[in-house]
């Protein structure tokens, strides 16, 4: 079997995490989401490779990453001390971040504890934390969309799920195919634990105090409107949680996947965003 020359392993206290690495520059780290792997974002490689360190880490409980099945191995800090732990093995001081799904909820939680090892923040498709926990909880049409993720909070490791209703959403046939067969190889239950310990879910109609879920870094959020998951409140009063600029981009014709759907235009939107960013314009 062929070596694969950009794959590498790091540790973060005994956890020893998978990563794909290509290219050399400034780090722009792409964390993915589930059902997925960090090959999810291969239609990202070329194009930002040619002038950045591009860093695709798997997140623990997601193969050939350690799969620890305690549920407090997946609490938010620790996931994002992975993110840390990673560009200390790269020696990098900062990084930009960006994260789709459950990726774009473990970049924003980085943001949070350690802001000053994001450069800059990019969120695909995913919760805004802050808006998501006033939806959860008091919007009768989010909580109904995410019914799916209660079925995920109360599944312990070995229970039965249905493979072909979770990828369902992924509209690449042949994508499809090959996440749903490594979802088949993979143990499930570190997945799972993920959202129990960081996915808004019952019991419904607490006031969350989000005072904390600020972002102090320039962000953009780049959002397809063929959202499954997400009602389109999520993006209504974005605005507050930013403290630095915030741009915002939406795909009517791209879904959850956007990256994988409308790659193009993703590239060109995050390539114009980084430019800027780069130069100190935002």
């Amino acid at each position: 079997m062929p070596v694969d020359e950009n794959s590498h392993f790091f540790e973060n206290n005994g956890v020893k995490i998978h990563y794909h690495l290509y290219g050399q520059g400034p780090a722009l780290v792409f964390v993915h989401g589930h059902p997925d792997n960090e090959m999810t974002w291969s239609k990202q490689i070329d194009d930002f490779s040619k002038d950045h360190t591009v860093i695709l880490p798997t997140v623990r409980g997601y193969p050939p990453s350690d799969v620890p099945l305690y549920e407090n191995a997946y609490e938010g800090h620790i996931m994002a001390s992975d993110m840390v732990a990673l560009l200390d093995h790269l020696d990098f001081d900062k990084a930009v971040f960006a994260g789709g799904d459950i990726g774009g909820i473990i970049v924003q939680k980085l943001a949070w504890y350690h802001p000053d090892r994001v450069a800059g923040l990019v969120i695909f498709n995913t919760l805004i934390m802050g808006t998501m926990m006033h939806l959860i909880h008091h919007d009768k049409e989010q909580q109904e969309i995410s019914k799916f993720s209660v079925k995920f909070i109360n599944h312990n490791p070995g229970d039965p799920w249905d493979v072909d209703h979770v990828v369902r959403t992924i509209e690449d046939p042949e994508y499809r195919a090959k996440i749903k067969k490594y979802l088949q190889e993979s143990p499930e239950g570190g997945m799972f634990y993920f959202f129990r310990k960081n996915y808004p879910g019952p019991p419904y109609g607490q006031d969350i105090d989000t005072s904390g879920m600020h972002y102090t870094m320039p962000c953009i959020i780049i959002w397809g409107m063929n959202e499954p998951y997400l009602s389109d409140k999520i993006l209504d009063g974005f605005y507050k949680w930013f403290d630095q600029s915030v741009r915002v981009v939406t795909l009517p014709n791209a879904g959850h996947w956007l990256w994988r759907d409308d790659p193009v235009k993703v590239n060109r939107e995050l390539r114009w965003w980084l430019n800027a960013l780069e130069a100190g314009k935002l």
